[in-house]
């Protein structure tokens, strides 16, 4: 594995990280506040805009970067537009179907990134498809109350799968739109403006209630730092570096991270059943790192740029 594929490993990690944290921070907000999803996924990308521009600039004058670079702009607003449409595709479906079900037809992301990226031309190693149907079953394991939940309707079915099919597209868009850029919070940053124009424009539709005390400030803070800004450049970089395919498929650890968190955090028990899903999902990123030493994979090489 050559360092820009271990970089590449290491942020999306690090995204699904942030990402996992995000759950928790939500449950804690609902407690302490009278908040509903949309006002949190409004407040989400209000405050996580500033902070990632503020990261930007302050990295930029730290290193004494220059920032004559020139962006996609155009493509890079468009990626931040499915990025507003896969959070209201995910707040309308977790309205209709139980939270643990729309868990599992979400990471049906991965599958379409790898049935996407194919049919697009890139060759996706059998190695990859062993891992996608590991991390698939992982998932389905890991999540509590899967077998048990109730299905839901066959729209709030439908608006899962919309946004597990607009999260693979973003992934391809984004592998697209960053080849060869060198600075990717910039363009992280850039990105997420359509996002944030997007959810300042549902204010007056719906209203927006304010934090109640500072304790909800600060649960907003996180999510809006820890899981946005930073899963949103890791995302970003790690597609650069090691493709789509595979940063989507590494990226099924999260279950497993949101799991242990809420163990911690929330004394939530953990079934045998999950941990046998997570060790799954873990043996899933292992076989991905698997290679043979007698020939170059190829399509890592063209994903990898």
């Amino acid at each position: 594995m050559t360092r820009r594929e271990r970089e590449g490993f290491l942020w999306i990690i690090l995204a699904a990280a942030g990402f996992s944290v995000m759950p928790t921070l939500v449950k804690l907000t609902y407690l302490h506040s009278t908040f509903e999803p949309i006002d949190i996924a409004i407040w989400r990308f209000v405050l996580a805009t500033p902070i990632m521009w503020a990261l930007v600039l302050y990295s930029h004058r730290a290193q004494r970067v220059k920032t004559n670079e020139k962006l996609p702009i155009a493509r890079l607003l468009i990626i931040g537009i499915f990025v507003a449409a896969a959070v209201m595709a995910a707040f309308f479906a977790l309205e209709r179907l139980p939270g643990s079900t729309y868990i599992v037809l979400l990471y049906a992301y991965p599958a379409m990134v790898a049935l996407l990226s194919r049919l697009m031309g890139d060759k996706i190693h059998a190695r990859t498809w062993l891992a996608l149907a590991l991390a698939l079953i992982g998932v389905a394991l890991t999540v509590p109350n899967f077998h048990t939940a109730a299905g839901g309707d066959a729209v709030g079915v439908g608006l899962a799968l919309l946004n597990a099919a607009i999260i693979a597209i973003y992934y391809l868009l984004t592998r697209r739109a960053l080849d060869g850029v060198v600075d990717v919070s910039r363009a992280s940053a850039v990105m997420m403006i359509s996002t944030f124009v997007i959810m300042l424009m549902l204010i007056p539709l719906r209203g927006l209630q304010f934090p109640q005390n500072s304790l909800t400030a600060l649960l907003l803070i996180g999510i809006a730092a820890f899981g946005t800004v930073l899963p949103i450049i890791g995302v970003n970089i790690a597609v650069q570096r090691i493709g789509a395919a595979q940063a989507s498929l590494v990226s099924t650890v999260e279950p497993i991270m949101s799991m242990i968190i809420s163990m911690l955090i929330l004394s939530e028990v953990i079934l045998t059943l999950q941990w046998l899903g997570a060790a799954l999902i873990v043996v899933s990123v292992v076989v991905l790192q698997l290679r043979p030493r007698h020939r170059i994979d190829l399509s890592i090489a063209h994903e990898a740029g």
